[in-house]
């Protein structure tokens, strides 16, 4: 996320429906765990308050700032449990080795070319410990994100009288396989607009077919795959691609 203002914006909106699904995948996977595109910490600070160790890292130092503040409100048993690091997924190193990782909400697909995801599995082959697990979460082009155009997404309550409200504008480049997206977040205060941010992210259109043959040339064995975070089996009509892959 390109500024500090579209980051704390950006929390109001994340996604809670999805962390009992990663919750139980991740406990069941085992850590400590490697969080990839963290983002603000939301999967993160759930995966420590279920007792696991997390080490989560992001790009951002916005987003990461966000994190860190919500890190700091945290009880002491749970705060040690997580460590949060301004680093690049396609060149992380790291003194220690992971029994799994999770590259959720679409974090995977900030990577632009096939070289960088490739780099970036090759590079967690190197950080899993043997039998290690990736969760990887994608979203899947759909008709929707292809024909692109305005989304008035939906509008959250931050307090008694202020409200925000996402709006997202798409269009996206099926030849390049790449979706350029322009936030919009507007802060009500009383029904008036007080202030209005802007932030762009681009993203790779993924494929299904293309992703498990990306995890299967980058050495991992595809175990499990979802539709949906209720553990739904994967369809023509999924909006999420969820693929469990193990180290060979």
């Amino acid at each position: 996320m390109g500024n500090e203002k579209a980051a704390i914006y950006h929390d109001f909106f994340a996604e809670k429906e999805d962390l009992p699904f990663f919750r139980r995948l991740m406990l069941r996977l085992g850590g400590p765990v490697l969080d990839l595109g963290c983002g603000t910490g939301a999967i993160a600070i759930d995966l420590a308050g279920a007792g696991l160790d997390v080490v989560a890292i992001d790009n951002s130092s916005y987003m990461l700032e966000v994190a860190r503040s919500k890190w700091e409100k945290l009880v002491p048993s749970v705060k040690e449990r997580i460590e949060f690091v301004e680093e690049d997924m396609r060149d992380f190193p790291y003194p220690r080795q992971f029994a799994s990782a999770i590259a959720a909400r679409g974090s995977f697909a900030y990577l632009l070319s096939t070289a960088d995801q490739l780099d970036c599995l090759a590079n967690l082959r190197k950080l899993l410990a043997t039998g290690g697990k990736i969760l990887l979460d994608l979203f899947p082009p759909s008709l929707d994100l292809l024909r692109g155009g305005t989304d008035f997404e939906r509008s959250v309550a931050a307090d008694g009288e202020t409200t925000l409200v996402r709006i997202t504008y798409t269009r996206c480049d099926l030849n390049r396989q790449r979706c350029r997206s322009t936030i919009t977040y507007q802060q009500y205060k009383g029904g008036i607009l007080v202030e209005q941010v802007l932030a762009e992210s681009v993203t790779s259109l993924l494929f299904p077919r293309e992703t498990l043959l990306l995890l299967r040339q980058s050495g991992f064995t595809v175990e499990e795959v979802f539709g949906d975070t209720t553990g739904g089996s994967f369809n023509g009509d999924s909006r999420r691609l969820i693929v469990v892959a193990g180290k060979e």
